[in-house]
């Protein structure tokens, strides 16, 4: 629906973002999936500013009624770590705050290859 594709660093990139229709049971609802790579933790911090500025960005042009989450999230950062740094920058973020406090499911999977090694929620 809509996407992107944008490097930040050679270490560091978002891979993919953009919103996608799915259907359960109770019919269709837009989401968001977000790839990163995040093999650089020096600038990770910095990355991901500017992930969430994309996030903000993207979120702007999805359907009023995007819910829903998924980031996976592969490199040297742990999903917990990811949602610390989201979390921190809500505070200080009323947009962000809003479009993460609208959330009915945000995961962040923190994946090696195949393997889920970790994940966690941004829902509150």
């Amino acid at each position: 629906m809509f996407g992107f594709l944008k490097k930040t660093s050679k270490r560091n990139s978002i891979h993919n973002m953009e919103t996608k229709l799915f259907s359960n049971d109770t019919g269709e609802f837009p989401a968001i999936v977000i790839g990163l790579n995040v093999y650089d933790g020096e600038t990770a911090e910095a990355f991901f500013d500017d992930v969430i500025e994309q996030f903000k960005l993207h979120r702007m042009a999805s359907p009023p009624e995007t819910a829903n989450l998924t980031v996976t999230l592969a490199g040297v950062i742990s999903a917990l770590e990811f949602c610390n740094h989201w979390f921190a920058r809500c505070e200080a973020d009323p947009i962000l705050d809003h479009f993460t406090s609208i959330m009915v499911h945000a995961d962040v999977l923190h994946i090696s290859g195949l393997e889920l090694l970790d994940r966690a929620s941004l829902v509150r």
